[in-house]
């Protein structure tokens, strides 16, 4: 399960982002992630939890944004997308080709906010 070790990063990062500030306690952490980024959203969310239990973070929120996937057209220059991965699949709208899109959102994982006391 690597979801383990993208919540120790993300925590080291939220950390990091809150000490900068002056900060102590994380309160909540958003992510956003791509639909194609392989991150299982509850795993993470406990693993987040088994993370910061019995530390200054404890009930700290991980809120999880999925991305939807977008993709564009090498042949038409069409952008289309969708949730989830069988979304890769789907016949371009503008000229139905069915592969060789390029993938413009859905891979990524960010840390987008911090909130800390």
């Amino acid at each position: 399960m690597h979801e383990m070790s993208v919540a120790m990063s993300l925590l080291t990062l939220a950390e990091e982002t809150a000490a900068g500030q002056g900060c102590t306690r994380l309160m909540r952490v958003r992510v956003e992630y791509g639909a194609l980024a392989g991150i299982m959203p509850e795993a993470l969310e406990l693993c987040f939890e088994a993370l910061t239990r019995g530390t200054a973070h404890e009930g700290a929120a991980l809120e999880l944004v999925c991305l939807p996937l977008r993709l564009r057209c090498v042949f038409c220059g069409t952008v289309f997308g969708g949730e989830g991965q069988e979304a890769r699949f789907t016949p371009c709208p503008g000229c139905g080709e069915v592969a060789g899109h390029v993938v413009e959102q859905g891979k990524e994982l960010l840390l987008r906010e911090v909130e800390a006391s």
